[in-house]
Protein backbone atom coordinates (compact mmCIF):
# COMPACT_ATOMS: atom_id res chain seq x y z
CA UNK A 1 0.00 0.00 0.00
CA UNK A 2 2.93 2.33 0.58
CA UNK A 3 3.83 2.08 -3.09
CA UNK A 4 0.56 3.81 -3.99
CA UNK A 5 1.72 6.80 -1.94
CA UNK A 6 5.23 6.73 -3.43
CA UNK A 7 4.08 5.94 -6.97
CA UNK A 8 5.03 9.39 -8.29
CA UNK A 9 8.59 9.23 -6.95
CA UNK A 10 9.03 5.70 -8.34
CA UNK A 11 7.84 6.84 -11.76
CA UNK A 12 10.02 9.96 -11.70
CA UNK A 13 13.08 7.86 -10.81
CA UNK A 14 12.45 5.69 -13.87
CA UNK A 15 12.38 8.41 -16.50
CA UNK A 16 15.10 10.76 -17.74
CA UNK A 17 15.01 14.51 -17.16
CA UNK A 18 13.81 15.63 -20.60
CA UNK A 19 11.07 13.05 -20.89
CA UNK A 20 8.00 13.16 -23.11
CA UNK A 21 4.61 12.95 -21.42
CA UNK A 22 3.86 9.62 -23.12
CA UNK A 23 6.84 8.01 -21.37
CA UNK A 24 5.58 9.14 -17.97
CA UNK A 25 2.09 7.84 -18.75
CA UNK A 26 3.48 4.45 -19.81
CA UNK A 27 5.60 4.18 -16.64
CA UNK A 28 2.60 5.11 -14.47
CA UNK A 29 0.59 2.38 -16.19
CA UNK A 30 3.45 -0.07 -15.65
CA UNK A 31 3.57 0.70 -11.93
CA UNK A 32 -0.20 0.38 -11.64
CA UNK A 33 -0.15 -3.01 -13.38
CA UNK A 34 2.66 -4.23 -11.11
CA UNK A 35 0.78 -3.11 -8.00
CA UNK A 36 -2.46 -4.68 -9.21
CA UNK A 37 -0.75 -8.00 -9.89
CA UNK A 38 0.91 -7.84 -6.46
CA UNK A 39 -2.43 -7.33 -4.74
CA UNK A 40 -3.95 -10.19 -6.76
CA UNK A 41 -1.14 -12.58 -5.82
CA UNK A 42 -1.43 -11.59 -2.16
CA UNK A 43 -5.19 -12.19 -2.27
CA UNK A 44 -4.66 -15.65 -3.79
CA UNK A 45 -2.09 -16.49 -1.14
CA UNK A 46 -4.36 -15.37 1.68
CA UNK A 47 -7.29 -17.29 0.21
CA UNK A 48 -5.22 -20.48 -0.04
CA UNK A 49 -4.03 -20.02 3.53
CA UNK A 50 -7.47 -19.34 4.99
CA UNK A 51 -9.11 -22.20 3.09
CA UNK A 52 -6.51 -24.50 4.60
CA UNK A 53 -4.98 -26.13 1.56
CA UNK A 54 -1.45 -24.96 2.25
CA UNK A 55 -1.52 -24.40 6.00
CA UNK A 56 0.03 -27.80 6.80
CA UNK A 57 2.60 -27.79 4.00
CA UNK A 58 5.88 -26.91 5.70
CA UNK A 59 7.81 -26.44 2.46
CA UNK A 60 5.19 -24.00 1.19
CA UNK A 61 5.33 -22.05 4.43
CA UNK A 62 9.12 -21.86 4.35
CA UNK A 63 9.26 -20.76 0.71
CA UNK A 64 6.54 -18.20 1.30
CA UNK A 65 8.26 -16.82 4.39
CA UNK A 66 11.62 -16.54 2.64
CA UNK A 67 10.07 -14.89 -0.41
CA UNK A 68 8.19 -12.35 1.68
CA UNK A 69 11.24 -11.49 3.79
CA UNK A 70 13.32 -10.88 0.67
CA UNK A 71 10.41 -8.98 -0.87
CA UNK A 72 10.12 -6.73 2.16
CA UNK A 73 13.81 -5.88 2.01
CA UNK A 74 13.69 -5.14 -1.72
CA UNK A 75 10.51 -3.11 -1.30
CA UNK A 76 12.16 -1.04 1.42
CA UNK A 77 15.01 -0.26 -0.98
CA UNK A 78 12.51 0.65 -3.71
CA UNK A 79 10.73 3.06 -1.38
CA UNK A 80 13.78 4.56 0.33
CA UNK A 81 16.10 4.80 -2.65
CA UNK A 82 13.44 5.66 -5.28
CA UNK A 83 14.62 2.90 -7.58
CA UNK A 84 13.25 2.37 -11.07
CA UNK A 85 10.11 0.54 -12.10
CA UNK A 86 12.22 -2.33 -13.44
CA UNK A 87 13.34 -3.10 -9.89
CA UNK A 88 9.69 -3.27 -8.88
CA UNK A 89 9.10 -5.95 -11.54
CA UNK A 90 12.05 -7.98 -10.23
CA UNK A 91 10.63 -7.70 -6.73
CA UNK A 92 7.28 -8.93 -8.00
CA UNK A 93 8.72 -11.81 -10.03
CA UNK A 94 11.10 -13.23 -7.45
CA UNK A 95 8.96 -12.83 -4.37
CA UNK A 96 5.21 -12.60 -4.85
CA UNK A 97 4.90 -14.48 -8.11
CA UNK A 98 7.20 -17.33 -7.03
CA UNK A 99 5.36 -17.77 -3.74
CA UNK A 100 1.93 -17.58 -5.37
CA UNK A 101 2.82 -20.12 -8.06
CA UNK A 102 4.18 -22.50 -5.43
CA UNK A 103 0.96 -22.22 -3.42
CA UNK A 104 -1.16 -22.82 -6.51
CA UNK A 105 0.90 -25.92 -7.37
CA UNK A 106 0.44 -27.16 -3.80
CA UNK A 107 -3.33 -26.67 -4.06
CA UNK A 108 -3.47 -28.54 -7.37
CA UNK A 109 -1.34 -31.39 -5.97
CA UNK A 110 -3.56 -31.56 -2.85
CA UNK A 111 -6.76 -31.81 -4.88
CA UNK A 112 -5.39 -34.43 -7.31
Amino acid sequence: MNLFWFQDTTVNASIPLGYPESLKTSKETEVLVALSLSITCNALEMLSLFVGYTIFSYATGMISTCCHVVGSIILAFVLLESLSVTTLWYCFAFTLCLSCIHRLVTIVMTNS
